[in-house]
């Protein structure tokens, strides 16, 4: 037992630098943690990219310090430095690839990939329609409102709407008389997005 616990803890701080970017990138998007196995895989993944960029940096500082400009020692201590700033790099540009879909976007226009950078597209269409919704509940009831908050997907979650009003069938609004309201995603039907006020609030 003591001889596996001798391996596995170096393997384990090996490894931090990538469960740090994962956990980081987790801990600010909307998408779901994978199994103990992916998160694994995924540790390893970023401890890759990490080490190879400690690596270049260590090199790069040796390549300095020989042509006589010398700020340090290059030890243990600045690896572990080097590879806790790459891994809040790493995890941070993990998170705003993520999340504005830009790089997707590239990529879909030189029909490499027809995917968004969001978790599903039910989040990617509250990210890109920005815009005045109206939640048709399951007892017939629709409220319209401005989505503050949205639940990451359609069966969990809540909507926070901002500004509600009761709709009735001629369309006319009714105003709930609070500034905010919170709905269980579970009771709408469905949504919809009001085209005629995309843009602002």
């Amino acid at each position: 037992m003591d001889d596996l616990v001798k391996e596995v803890i170096p393997l384990l701080q090996y490894l931090i630098p990538g469960f740090l970017s994962g956990w980081i990138f987790y801990s600010l998007t909307a998408f779901k943690r994978p199994d103990t196995f992916g998160q694994i895989v995924q540790a390893l993944i970023f401890t890759f990219v990490i080490h190879g960029a400690v690596t270049g940096v260590g090199a790069l500082c040796l390549w300095v310090g020989a042509s006589g400009i010398s700020i340090g020692q290059w030890d243990a201590r600045a690896e572990t430095s080097w590879a806790f700033i790459f891994s809040l790099l790493l995890g941070l540009s993990a998170c705003c690839l993520a999340t504005n879909d830009k790089l997707h976007r590239w990529l879909r226009n030189r029909n490499v990939t027809k995917q968004s950078s969001y978790p599903s597209e039910w989040f990617c269409a509250f990210s890109q329609f920005n815009r005045i919704i109206t939640l048709h509940l399951n007892d017939e009831r629709r409220v319209l409102g401005w989505p503050v908050e949205w639940p990451p997907e359609s069966g969990s979650g809540q909507f926070v709407m901002q500004n509600p009003c009761w709709l009735d069938a001629g369309g006319e609004s009714t105003p709930f008389g609070v500034e905010f309201l919170l709905i269980d995603s579970t009771k709408v039907k469905w949504v919809e997005f009001s085209a005629a006020l995309e843009g602002s609030q």
